[in-house]
Protein backbone atom coordinates (compact mmCIF):
# COMPACT_ATOMS: atom_id res chain seq x y z
CA UNK A 1 0.00 0.00 0.00
CA UNK A 2 1.62 3.47 -0.96
CA UNK A 3 1.54 6.39 1.01
CA UNK A 4 -0.88 7.98 -0.58
CA UNK A 5 -3.57 5.44 0.21
CA UNK A 6 -2.39 5.13 3.30
CA UNK A 7 -3.72 8.84 4.11
CA UNK A 8 -6.87 8.28 1.96
CA UNK A 9 -8.12 5.57 4.39
CA UNK A 10 -7.49 7.97 7.63
CA UNK A 11 -4.05 5.70 8.61
CA UNK A 12 -0.41 6.81 9.14
CA UNK A 13 2.09 5.53 7.46
CA UNK A 14 4.81 3.25 8.31
CA UNK A 15 7.21 6.28 7.48
CA UNK A 16 5.38 9.28 9.75
CA UNK A 17 5.08 6.27 12.30
CA UNK A 18 9.10 6.09 12.12
CA UNK A 19 9.49 10.11 11.73
CA UNK A 20 6.90 10.38 14.53
CA UNK A 21 9.05 7.95 17.00
CA UNK A 22 12.16 9.62 15.94
CA UNK A 23 10.74 13.16 17.05
CA UNK A 24 9.36 11.80 20.15
CA UNK A 25 12.91 10.40 21.31
CA UNK A 26 14.54 13.40 20.08
CA UNK A 27 11.81 15.76 22.23
CA UNK A 28 12.81 13.33 25.04
CA UNK A 29 16.25 13.67 24.83
CA UNK A 30 15.97 17.70 24.67
CA UNK A 31 13.66 17.24 27.42
CA UNK A 32 16.34 15.77 29.38
CA UNK A 33 19.45 18.10 28.49
CA UNK A 34 16.86 21.51 29.68
CA UNK A 35 15.91 19.88 32.85
CA UNK A 36 19.44 19.03 33.83
CA UNK A 37 20.48 22.88 32.16
CA UNK A 38 17.45 24.22 33.94
CA UNK A 39 18.94 22.17 37.74
CA UNK A 40 22.67 23.32 37.13
CA UNK A 41 20.95 26.82 37.17
CA UNK A 42 18.74 26.45 39.65
CA UNK A 43 22.09 24.98 41.69
CA UNK A 44 24.55 28.02 40.37
CA UNK A 45 21.77 30.38 41.20
CA UNK A 46 21.28 29.18 44.66
CA UNK A 47 24.98 29.44 45.32
CA UNK A 48 25.53 32.81 44.12
CA UNK A 49 21.90 34.62 44.37
CA UNK A 50 20.61 32.99 47.15
CA UNK A 51 19.56 34.81 50.49
CA UNK A 52 22.63 34.56 52.08
CA UNK A 53 25.08 35.84 49.47
CA UNK A 54 23.20 38.41 48.23
CA UNK A 55 24.24 41.90 49.98
CA UNK A 56 21.33 43.60 52.00
CA UNK A 57 21.92 47.35 52.35
CA UNK A 58 21.95 48.22 56.57
CA UNK A 59 22.93 51.49 57.02
CA UNK A 60 23.41 52.01 60.41
CA UNK A 61 25.48 54.24 63.01
CA UNK A 62 28.02 51.93 63.54
CA UNK A 63 28.73 51.48 60.04
CA UNK A 64 28.74 55.02 59.65
CA UNK A 65 31.72 55.46 62.19
CA UNK A 66 33.81 53.25 60.97
CA UNK A 67 33.41 54.64 57.07
CA UNK A 68 34.17 58.16 58.74
CA UNK A 69 37.15 56.26 60.34
CA UNK A 70 38.64 55.16 57.14
CA UNK A 71 38.64 58.50 55.24
CA UNK A 72 39.47 60.24 58.51
CA UNK A 73 43.12 57.85 58.06
CA UNK A 74 42.94 58.76 54.31
CA UNK A 75 42.73 62.07 54.92
CA UNK A 76 46.45 62.02 57.60
CA UNK A 77 47.91 59.64 55.93
CA UNK A 78 49.59 59.13 52.55
CA UNK A 79 49.83 55.75 52.67
CA UNK A 80 47.10 53.23 53.74
CA UNK A 81 46.97 52.93 57.54
CA UNK A 82 48.52 50.56 58.67
CA UNK A 83 45.73 47.74 60.12
CA UNK A 84 47.07 44.31 60.66
CA UNK A 85 44.27 42.38 62.44
CA UNK A 86 40.46 42.66 61.42
CA UNK A 87 37.31 41.36 63.02
CA UNK A 88 34.53 40.38 60.40
CA UNK A 89 31.10 39.95 62.48
CA UNK A 90 27.69 40.77 64.15
CA UNK A 91 27.14 42.10 67.98
CA UNK A 92 28.86 38.99 69.28
CA UNK A 93 32.28 40.37 67.59
CA UNK A 94 30.67 44.17 68.65
CA UNK A 95 31.02 42.78 71.47
CA UNK A 96 34.79 43.41 71.98
CA UNK A 97 33.89 46.87 72.71
CA UNK A 98 32.03 46.46 75.11
CA UNK A 99 31.99 43.16 77.64
CA UNK A 100 35.12 42.27 75.99
CA UNK A 101 36.73 45.36 75.97
CA UNK A 102 39.43 44.80 78.77
CA UNK A 103 40.61 41.77 77.10
CA UNK A 104 40.52 43.07 74.05
CA UNK A 105 42.99 45.66 75.60
CA UNK A 106 45.09 42.82 76.19
CA UNK A 107 45.29 41.03 73.69
CA UNK A 108 44.83 43.23 70.18
CA UNK A 109 45.23 46.99 72.14
CA UNK A 110 48.75 46.51 71.14
CA UNK A 111 48.61 45.41 67.85
CA UNK A 112 47.03 47.15 64.95
CA UNK A 113 43.30 45.85 65.56
CA UNK A 114 40.27 46.99 63.65
CA UNK A 115 36.57 45.38 65.01
CA UNK A 116 34.58 45.42 62.09
CA UNK A 117 31.53 43.80 63.66
CA UNK A 118 27.68 45.01 63.91
CA UNK A 119 25.24 43.95 65.75
CA UNK A 120 22.35 42.32 64.12
CA UNK A 121 24.64 41.67 60.44
CA UNK A 122 23.68 38.94 58.76
CA UNK A 123 26.01 37.97 55.88
CA UNK A 124 23.74 40.03 53.40
CA UNK A 125 24.74 42.66 55.48
CA UNK A 126 28.58 42.14 55.61
CA UNK A 127 28.53 41.53 52.09
CA UNK A 128 27.01 44.90 51.56
CA UNK A 129 29.64 46.53 53.87
CA UNK A 130 32.63 45.00 52.39
CA UNK A 131 31.73 46.49 49.09
CA UNK A 132 30.11 50.72 50.61
CA UNK A 133 32.71 50.42 52.84
CA UNK A 134 36.55 52.37 51.83
CA UNK A 135 37.99 48.88 52.67
CA UNK A 136 40.88 49.98 50.75
CA UNK A 137 42.25 52.08 52.92
CA UNK A 138 43.69 49.25 55.31
CA UNK A 139 45.19 46.24 53.84
CA UNK A 140 44.75 43.64 57.03
CA UNK A 141 47.12 40.51 57.37
CA UNK A 142 45.11 38.49 58.65
CA UNK A 143 41.00 38.61 59.61
CA UNK A 144 38.84 36.65 61.95
CA UNK A 145 35.82 36.18 60.64
CA UNK A 146 31.94 34.81 62.62
CA UNK A 147 28.79 35.52 61.10
CA UNK A 148 25.58 33.48 60.24
CA UNK A 149 24.07 33.17 63.73
CA UNK A 150 21.36 35.95 62.60
CA UNK A 151 20.72 34.75 59.56
CA UNK A 152 16.93 33.49 58.79
CA UNK A 153 18.06 31.50 55.44
CA UNK A 154 18.42 27.46 55.50
CA UNK A 155 21.65 26.49 57.10
CA UNK A 156 23.30 25.11 53.68
CA UNK A 157 22.10 28.59 52.94
CA UNK A 158 23.86 30.62 55.75
CA UNK A 159 26.91 28.50 54.90
CA UNK A 160 26.92 29.19 51.22
CA UNK A 161 26.65 33.41 52.82
CA UNK A 162 29.87 32.91 55.26
CA UNK A 163 31.73 31.00 52.34
CA UNK A 164 30.82 34.33 49.99
CA UNK A 165 32.57 36.69 53.36
CA UNK A 166 35.41 35.26 53.21
CA UNK A 167 35.39 35.15 49.02
CA UNK A 168 35.36 38.98 48.84
CA UNK A 169 37.81 39.36 51.62
CA UNK A 170 40.83 36.84 49.66
CA UNK A 171 39.61 38.94 46.33
CA UNK A 172 39.87 42.70 48.06
CA UNK A 173 43.27 41.53 50.00
CA UNK A 174 45.08 38.51 47.87
CA UNK A 175 48.00 38.24 50.34
CA UNK A 176 45.43 37.94 53.62
CA UNK A 177 45.05 34.56 56.03
CA UNK A 178 41.50 34.17 57.29
CA UNK A 179 40.80 32.46 60.68
CA UNK A 180 36.98 31.53 59.95
CA UNK A 181 35.89 30.29 63.19
CA UNK A 182 32.25 28.16 63.17
CA UNK A 183 29.09 29.51 64.49
CA UNK A 184 29.23 29.93 68.05
CA UNK A 185 26.93 27.54 69.80
CA UNK A 186 23.74 29.09 71.44
CA UNK A 187 20.61 28.41 73.31
CA UNK A 188 21.48 26.60 77.11
CA UNK A 189 20.46 22.96 76.16
CA UNK A 190 22.75 21.16 74.11
CA UNK A 191 18.79 19.24 72.47
CA UNK A 192 17.80 22.90 71.90
CA UNK A 193 16.56 24.09 68.27
CA UNK A 194 18.50 27.01 68.11
CA UNK A 195 21.84 24.92 68.97
CA UNK A 196 20.76 22.30 66.31
CA UNK A 197 20.24 24.61 64.14
CA UNK A 198 23.68 25.77 64.52
CA UNK A 199 25.63 22.48 64.12
CA UNK A 200 23.59 22.04 61.01
CA UNK A 201 25.17 25.37 59.77
CA UNK A 202 28.40 24.35 60.83
CA UNK A 203 28.48 20.46 59.07
CA UNK A 204 27.60 22.74 56.06
CA UNK A 205 29.99 25.51 56.50
CA UNK A 206 32.76 22.64 56.70
CA UNK A 207 31.34 21.17 53.67
CA UNK A 208 32.12 24.85 51.51
CA UNK A 209 35.29 25.96 53.26
CA UNK A 210 37.37 22.93 54.59
CA UNK A 211 39.72 23.28 51.60
CA UNK A 212 39.65 27.22 51.07
CA UNK A 213 43.60 28.41 50.72
CA UNK A 214 44.58 30.50 53.28
CA UNK A 215 41.72 29.70 55.77
CA UNK A 216 41.78 27.91 58.89
CA UNK A 217 38.66 27.26 60.31
CA UNK A 218 38.23 26.23 64.21
CA UNK A 219 35.39 25.10 65.92
CA UNK A 220 35.04 26.87 69.51
CA UNK A 221 31.95 24.80 71.17
CA UNK A 222 34.44 23.18 73.83
CA UNK A 223 35.15 26.69 75.04
CA UNK A 224 31.70 27.39 75.72
CA UNK A 225 29.92 24.32 76.40
CA UNK A 226 30.67 22.15 78.97
CA UNK A 227 30.84 18.36 80.17
CA UNK A 228 26.84 18.23 79.80
CA UNK A 229 26.45 20.06 76.73
CA UNK A 230 24.82 22.66 78.28
CA UNK A 231 26.72 26.49 77.89
CA UNK A 232 27.56 28.12 81.41
CA UNK A 233 25.40 31.79 81.85
CA UNK A 234 29.02 32.78 83.34
CA UNK A 235 30.65 32.08 79.88
CA UNK A 236 27.25 33.58 77.81
CA UNK A 237 25.31 35.62 79.56
CA UNK A 238 21.89 35.33 77.07
CA UNK A 239 23.31 31.83 76.05
CA UNK A 240 24.46 33.61 72.90
CA UNK A 241 26.47 36.68 73.60
CA UNK A 242 29.91 36.16 75.65
CA UNK A 243 30.71 37.66 79.16
CA UNK A 244 33.97 39.24 79.84
CA UNK A 245 34.86 35.64 80.96
CA UNK A 246 33.89 34.34 77.45
CA UNK A 247 35.82 36.81 75.48
CA UNK A 248 38.78 36.12 77.65
CA UNK A 249 38.72 32.11 76.88
CA UNK A 250 37.78 32.98 72.94
CA UNK A 251 41.39 35.10 73.00
CA UNK A 252 43.41 32.18 74.14
CA UNK A 253 41.89 30.38 72.26
CA UNK A 254 42.64 31.72 69.08
CA UNK A 255 45.86 33.52 70.34
CA UNK A 256 48.22 30.48 68.91
CA UNK A 257 46.89 30.99 65.58
CA UNK A 258 46.68 34.67 65.48
CA UNK A 259 50.37 34.39 66.86
CA UNK A 260 51.05 32.52 63.52
CA UNK A 261 50.40 35.44 61.27
CA UNK A 262 51.38 38.26 63.67
CA UNK A 263 53.73 37.03 65.86
CA UNK A 264 53.26 37.46 69.73
CA UNK A 265 51.85 40.35 71.41
CA UNK A 266 53.78 43.48 71.11
CA UNK A 267 54.70 44.63 74.42
CA UNK A 268 53.71 48.30 73.72
CA UNK A 269 50.73 50.13 71.99
CA UNK A 270 51.29 51.54 68.23
CA UNK A 271 50.62 54.27 70.05
CA UNK A 272 54.17 54.24 71.67
CA UNK A 273 56.08 53.81 68.03
CA UNK A 274 57.36 56.51 65.67
CA UNK A 275 55.10 56.32 62.95
CA UNK A 276 56.69 58.33 59.90
CA UNK A 277 54.47 61.21 58.79
CA UNK A 278 57.17 63.62 57.02
CA UNK A 279 55.40 66.83 55.76
CA UNK A 280 56.39 70.36 54.84
CA UNK A 281 55.84 71.35 57.95
CA UNK A 282 58.62 69.23 59.33
CA UNK A 283 61.33 70.26 57.35
CA UNK A 284 60.70 73.71 58.61
CA UNK A 285 60.77 73.72 61.79
CA UNK A 286 63.82 71.26 61.64
CA UNK A 287 65.85 73.56 59.34
CA UNK A 288 65.24 76.08 62.06
CA UNK A 289 66.88 73.91 64.96
CA UNK A 290 69.72 73.08 62.65
CA UNK A 291 70.48 76.67 62.13
CA UNK A 292 71.17 76.49 66.22
CA UNK A 293 68.39 79.79 66.35
CA UNK A 294 67.58 79.99 70.73
CA UNK A 295 64.69 78.38 71.21
CA UNK A 296 63.40 78.16 74.96
CA UNK A 297 59.92 76.41 74.51
CA UNK A 298 58.48 73.92 72.59
CA UNK A 299 54.86 73.48 72.33
CA UNK A 300 54.11 70.10 70.94
CA UNK A 301 50.92 69.07 69.78
CA UNK A 302 48.10 68.30 67.09
CA UNK A 303 46.21 70.66 65.09
CA UNK A 304 44.81 72.86 67.96
CA UNK A 305 48.45 73.79 69.14
CA UNK A 306 49.47 74.32 65.19
CA UNK A 307 46.79 76.87 65.03
CA UNK A 308 48.37 79.12 67.80
CA UNK A 309 50.03 80.44 63.81
CA UNK A 310 45.83 80.88 62.66
CA UNK A 311 43.74 82.38 65.19
CA UNK A 312 45.82 82.36 68.11
CA UNK A 313 48.69 84.46 66.38
CA UNK A 314 48.36 87.92 68.43
CA UNK A 315 48.19 85.51 71.22
CA UNK A 316 51.13 83.42 71.18
CA UNK A 317 52.68 87.11 70.47
CA UNK A 318 52.11 88.35 73.97
CA UNK A 319 52.61 85.24 75.71
CA UNK A 320 56.10 84.76 74.28
CA UNK A 321 57.10 88.43 73.73
CA UNK A 322 60.14 87.60 76.41
CA UNK A 323 60.61 83.87 75.53
CA UNK A 324 61.60 82.16 72.45
CA UNK A 325 58.98 79.50 71.67
CA UNK A 326 58.71 77.70 68.78
CA UNK A 327 55.37 75.29 67.71
CA UNK A 328 55.66 71.86 66.38
CA UNK A 329 51.96 71.58 66.49
CA UNK A 330 51.06 69.47 63.34
CA UNK A 331 47.33 69.35 62.24
CA UNK A 332 46.68 65.36 62.49
CA UNK A 333 49.07 64.13 64.66
CA UNK A 334 48.71 61.51 66.92
CA UNK A 335 50.90 60.63 69.59
CA UNK A 336 53.05 57.77 67.12
CA UNK A 337 53.54 60.69 64.91
CA UNK A 338 54.77 63.18 67.53
CA UNK A 339 57.09 60.12 68.81
CA UNK A 340 58.43 60.25 64.96
CA UNK A 341 59.33 63.43 65.01
CA UNK A 342 61.30 63.86 67.82
CA UNK A 343 63.39 60.86 67.53
CA UNK A 344 64.23 62.75 64.23
CA UNK A 345 64.18 66.53 65.08
CA UNK A 346 68.31 67.50 64.88
CA UNK A 347 68.27 69.31 68.46
CA UNK A 348 71.76 68.85 68.47
CA UNK A 349 72.33 73.06 68.62
CA UNK A 350 68.87 73.75 70.83
CA UNK A 351 68.38 73.25 74.58
CA UNK A 352 65.34 74.55 75.18
CA UNK A 353 63.54 74.95 78.90
CA UNK A 354 60.25 73.57 78.91
CA UNK A 355 57.79 71.77 76.93
CA UNK A 356 54.15 71.85 76.91
CA UNK A 357 52.36 68.46 75.46
CA UNK A 358 48.98 68.60 74.48
CA UNK A 359 47.99 65.16 71.98
CA UNK A 360 45.72 62.64 71.81
CA UNK A 361 42.02 64.18 70.28
CA UNK A 362 43.46 62.11 67.30
CA UNK A 363 43.95 59.25 68.34
CA UNK A 364 40.58 59.14 70.42
CA UNK A 365 39.08 58.10 66.54
CA UNK A 366 40.50 54.83 66.32
CA UNK A 367 42.45 54.01 69.79
CA UNK A 368 41.50 53.46 73.82
CA UNK A 369 42.22 55.36 76.44
CA UNK A 370 44.69 53.61 78.15
CA UNK A 371 47.54 53.46 74.86
CA UNK A 372 46.52 57.06 74.21
CA UNK A 373 47.53 57.29 78.06
CA UNK A 374 50.70 55.17 77.37
CA UNK A 375 51.70 57.69 74.46
CA UNK A 376 51.63 60.88 76.25
CA UNK A 377 54.14 58.84 78.96
CA UNK A 378 56.54 57.80 75.90
CA UNK A 379 56.69 61.33 74.67
CA UNK A 380 57.75 62.43 78.15
CA UNK A 381 60.69 60.03 78.28
CA UNK A 382 61.87 61.24 75.22
CA UNK A 383 61.47 64.34 76.00
CA UNK A 384 63.63 63.74 79.26
CA UNK A 385 65.68 61.81 77.39
CA UNK A 386 67.12 64.61 74.95
CA UNK A 387 66.74 67.05 77.33
CA UNK A 388 67.40 65.74 81.21
CA UNK A 389 66.62 69.50 82.97
CA UNK A 390 63.40 70.77 80.76
CA UNK A 391 60.60 71.04 82.50
CA UNK A 392 57.55 68.97 81.02
CA UNK A 393 54.00 70.58 80.95
CA UNK A 394 51.07 67.41 80.37
CA UNK A 395 48.38 69.09 79.25
CA UNK A 396 45.42 67.24 79.63
CA UNK A 397 42.88 67.04 76.49
CA UNK A 398 40.78 69.57 76.17
CA UNK A 399 36.43 69.45 75.64
CA UNK A 400 35.49 68.99 72.38
CA UNK A 401 33.22 68.08 70.19
CA UNK A 402 29.01 67.94 70.42
CA UNK A 403 29.40 65.37 73.87
CA UNK A 404 30.98 67.94 75.55
CA UNK A 405 28.76 70.63 74.14
CA UNK A 406 26.59 68.95 76.51
CA UNK A 407 28.60 67.74 79.14
CA UNK A 408 28.88 64.25 78.56
CA UNK A 409 32.36 63.49 76.95
CA UNK A 410 32.43 60.37 78.14
CA UNK A 411 36.01 59.26 76.24
CA UNK A 412 37.84 62.49 77.10
CA UNK A 413 37.37 61.78 80.82
CA UNK A 414 38.55 58.30 80.64
CA UNK A 415 41.93 59.76 78.36
CA UNK A 416 42.68 62.43 80.94
CA UNK A 417 42.06 59.78 83.97
CA UNK A 418 44.46 57.33 82.49
CA UNK A 419 46.97 60.23 81.57
CA UNK A 420 47.26 60.78 84.81
CA UNK A 421 48.07 57.65 85.89
CA UNK A 422 50.38 56.92 82.93
CA UNK A 423 52.76 60.08 83.85
CA UNK A 424 52.51 59.75 87.60
CA UNK A 425 56.07 59.73 88.89
CA UNK A 426 57.67 60.81 85.66
CA UNK A 427 60.42 63.00 86.69
CA UNK A 428 60.28 66.96 85.53
CA UNK A 429 56.64 66.08 84.49
CA UNK A 430 53.72 68.09 86.03
CA UNK A 431 50.22 67.65 84.96
CA UNK A 432 48.01 71.12 83.76
CA UNK A 433 44.47 70.77 83.75
CA UNK A 434 43.19 73.19 81.23
CA UNK A 435 39.13 71.46 81.32
CA UNK A 436 38.31 75.02 83.03
CA UNK A 437 39.50 77.21 80.65
CA UNK A 438 36.69 75.85 77.96
CA UNK A 439 33.68 74.89 80.32
CA UNK A 440 30.73 77.28 81.53
CA UNK A 441 30.18 76.78 84.94
CA UNK A 442 27.38 74.41 84.43
CA UNK A 443 29.86 72.17 83.16
CA UNK A 444 29.49 72.34 79.71
CA UNK A 445 31.46 73.36 76.52
CA UNK A 446 31.79 77.22 76.12
CA UNK A 447 31.28 77.63 72.11
CA UNK A 448 33.10 81.10 72.79
CA UNK A 449 35.77 79.80 72.70
CA UNK A 450 35.58 77.38 69.97
CA UNK A 451 35.47 77.57 66.16
CA UNK A 452 32.34 75.78 64.70
CA UNK A 453 33.76 72.54 64.48
CA UNK A 454 33.96 72.75 67.89
CA UNK A 455 37.27 71.03 68.13
CA UNK A 456 39.37 74.28 67.23
CA UNK A 457 39.84 77.41 69.14
CA UNK A 458 39.16 80.83 68.48
CA UNK A 459 41.32 83.86 69.54
CA UNK A 460 39.16 83.96 72.30
CA UNK A 461 39.98 80.31 72.99
CA UNK A 462 43.43 80.57 72.53
CA UNK A 463 43.42 83.62 75.17
CA UNK A 464 42.46 81.54 77.89
CA UNK A 465 45.09 78.65 76.95
CA UNK A 466 47.45 81.72 77.27
CA UNK A 467 46.08 82.84 80.83
CA UNK A 468 46.37 79.08 81.82
CA UNK A 469 50.09 78.73 81.23
CA UNK A 470 51.38 82.00 81.73
CA UNK A 471 52.87 81.57 85.18
CA UNK A 472 55.13 78.26 84.21
CA UNK A 473 56.14 80.40 81.10
CA UNK A 474 56.95 83.47 83.36
CA UNK A 475 59.18 80.95 85.43
CA UNK A 476 60.81 80.64 81.97
CA UNK A 477 62.40 84.22 81.72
Amino acid sequence: MSERMFRSCGQTTPFEDVRRTRLRALWLRMSLVLLMLFALGQNSQGQENCYSTTPINRECPRFREEVDWMDFLARRNSVDYPIDLIFVGDSITHGWDTLGESVWDQYYGTRLAFNFGISGDQTGHVLWRLENAPMNRIKPKMAVVMIGTNNPSEPADTALGIKKVVTVLKEKYPEIKILLLEVFPRGQAADSDVRKRVQAINESLRKECSDMADVTMMNLDSVFVDENGQIPGTLMHDYLHPTTAGYELWAKAIEPEIEKVLGPIPADPPECHGQQRETGRFNAKNEIFKSGSKVDVLMIGDSITHYWEREGVPVWNELFKDVSAINLGTGWDRTEDVIWRLEHYDFSKVDPKAAFLLIGVNNSLTSTPVNIAKGNRKICQILHEKFPNMKIYVQNVIPWGEGDLNGQNEVRRRINEEIVKAVDGLEHVQLLDLSGCFLTAEGKLDTNAYLPDLVHLTQEGYERWKNAIQKYVDEIK
